[in-house]
């Protein structure tokens, strides 16, 4: 907090230091010359002093020519700037200036406040000038020193207050993001930073936040992976060395080829198990920049259907196309959009009972792909967790125990990086209807 003050003082008096010694002063005399090369106050002094040449050129006129200059001295001690008789000839006049002066005008020299006027055609110059301006006269400047302290003091006190309004806020907000991200740093992955959004600081603290967030995510989803696997590969491994021990101690051929036969279904799980998890660690990722390209869905789908019916037997697997356009076309990714699709296939297939209907449609912008199945459905409390990796609903019309729990984690990714979601309702004919839904631009 003090060296946060300290800076931001700092900051401002020096700011305040060069505006004020620096650009006022070369902005006034900007100024100045400026309206001192244009001419631009030569009215001005002429109006002024107009009145003090009639004044005192009708009194010497009442004198000798020889006269004027010692009754000019005499008048000296009453005014403030210099006055003196000048022959014209004397003097280094441009032809402008001396044309000005034999029409009897008041003239004013250029860069300086000095007035000539000739005195009745006579040749003779009354001078007044230079004439101090209000900043050179000796007690102004003592005032104005005294007045510019002053000035600098109120500067001073209220910059420091000021300064102290601003860093106060700013240092507190500073202070609970640092805290929140030591105690994140600390392993407290609930720690976050907590400050108005009115703050100039709430970006910083949002953008924390979002990666505190991400982090946590991370962290979370790779304790339950590892805990989940610990279990998941903790099981055949079990089987695997009671078979071993079995087949050890087995006197028949046939007993030992039993066991042998299960090592090898066993070490078949595992192997599926390891591929299973290898597709979904690649998939699990957020900033995937995913590569599309044009597709005709209507025909791809119906011979990524045709493909499933031959490898799958016992159930028939139906496939509509809904909409004006044959082709439907969309961008899309063929390989991933075919695992997810795949995917809810092979779901669908493991608890459906007779029938699983495949449908193409649009809908505004949007294209659909419903796979429905009449198996038992999805509870709708379990609609939103069926799509987290390694969860498995217990079907009690199925002795089925295939899967891990990854399927549709997969497909909800897919969906996600085509923009889209993948959902589950009810089917039309009696169990689950899985959606993906994706835009269409």
């Amino acid at each position: 907090m003090k060296r946060l003050f300290i800076h931001v003082y700092l900051f401002m008096l020096i700011m305040f230091l060069v505006v004020n010694f620096v650009i006022v002063p070369i902005f006034y005399s900007a100024i100045q010359e400026y309206y001192f090369q244009s001419g631009s106050l030569d009215p001005y002094w002429r109006d002024i002093f107009r009145g003090f040449y009639h004044t005192i050129e009708t009194d010497l006129k009442r004198l000798p020519v020889d006269q004027w200059e010692p009754a000019v001295k005499d008048l000296q001690p009453h005014f403030a700037y210099p006055i003196q008789i000048t022959p014209m000839a004397s003097l280094p006049l441009p032809a402008s200036e001396v044309l000005a002066l034999n029409k009897g005008e008041i003239v004013i020299q250029s860069g300086a406040v000095v007035l000539r006027h000739q005195i009745d055609q006579s040749g003779m110059l009354l001078c007044m000038g230079p004439v101090p301006e209000i900043g050179d006269m000796p007690d102004l400047q003592s005032i104005q020193k005294y007045i510019q302290l002053l000035f600098f003091a109120v500067f001073g006190v209220l910059g420091l207050f000021f300064a102290l309004i601003w860093a106060l806020p700013l240092a507190r907000n500073l202070k609970r993001i640092g805290t929140a991200a030591a105690a994140f740093g600390q392993g407290v992955l609930e720690a976050r930073a907590t400050i108005s959004k009115r703050s100039s600081l709430a970006p910083l603290a949002r953008a924390f936040n979002s990666m505190a967030d991400r982090i946590q995510e991370l962290i979370t989803s790779h304790r339950e992976l590892t805990h989940t696997v610990s279990h998941e590969l903790r099981t055949p491994l079990a089987r695997i060395r009671f078979d071993m021990e079995m087949m050890a101690s087995a006197r028949e051929s046939a007993q030992r080829e039993r066991h042998h036969e299960a090592i090898r279904r066993n070490v078949d799980e595992l192997e599926m198990l390891i591929s299973e998890l290898l597709t979904y660690a690649r998939f699990d990722h957020h900033n995937f920049h995913l590569q599309t390209e044009l597709l005709d869905l209507a025909p791809w789908l119906i011979e990524l259907i045709a493909a499933a019916n031959h490898e799958n037997g016992r159930i028939r697997i139906d496939c509509r196309i809904d909409g004006t356009d044959p082709n439907v076309p969309s961008h899309v990714n063929p390989r991933f959009l075919a695992r997810a699709v795949g995917n809810l296939l092979q779901n669908a297939a493991r608890h459906s009972r007779q029938h699983i209907h495949v449908t193409l449609a649009t809908e505004d912008q949007f294209r659909i792909i419903h796979v429905d199945d009449d198996g038992p459905g999805v509870a709708e409390a379990d609609r939103q967790r069926i799509f987290e990796p390694f969860v498995r609903l217990e079907d009690p019309d199925s002795d089925d125990a295939d899967g891990y729990g990854l399927g549709l984690a997969i497909v909800r990714r897919v969906a996600e990086w085509h923009g889209g979601q993948a959902t589950v309702a009810d089917a039309p004919i009696g169990g689950a209807r899985f959606t993906l839904r994706w835009p269409n631009p």
